[in-house]
């Protein structure tokens, strides 16, 4: 089975500009490639610095098409990337990122911060639209659920 839908995604206006996260239940451990947020009505993801630097040219980036989003019980894929789980810790939260957003009818994604984690982005996905004043609507991003 394999479901698509269309997350809007945004970037600051200025460069380090970004919300707090906020409140949410982490599943954080500092040596693993990805780390997982879950807060009401919005998930996060905090990645190593190899794979934000991949992350942030796949998902953030200009294209000349729609980025894709792919998401599998074994794999996370940024168009020609992909990432392979490792681990039950990695597929469960997984699992539960696909729910979350096949779950709602907007989604919306954007860059994040928290006081928690010094130094580091939060991929943010999220119900809510992120404030006009700090964010720029950019082309959207496809998500593929496997």
């Amino acid at each position: 089975m394999r479901d698509l839908c269309v997350i809007k995604r945004y970037n600051a206006y200025y460069h380090g500009w970004c919300l707090a996260f906020g409140d949410h239940k982490a599943n954080f451990e500092e040596e693993r490639d990805i780390n997982w947020l879950f807060g009401d009505k919005k998930t996060g993801l905090i990645l190593s610095s190899s794979l934000r630097i991949q992350a942030q040219r796949e998902f953030l980036g200009h294209h000349d098409e729609i980025p894709e989003l792919r998401l599998s019980d074994k794999m996370v894929g940024m168009n020609k990337f992909t990432y392979r789980l490792n681990n039950d810790i990695d597929s469960m939260n997984a699992q539960r990122l696909k729910d979350f957003l096949l779950g709602s009818q907007h989604m919306h994604m954007f860059l994040c911060s928290h006081l928690f984690y010094p130094r580091t982005r939060i991929i943010t996905f999220t119900e809510e639209k992120p404030p006009v004043i700090m964010y720029k609507e950019m082309q959207p991003l496809k998500l593929v659920v496997e």
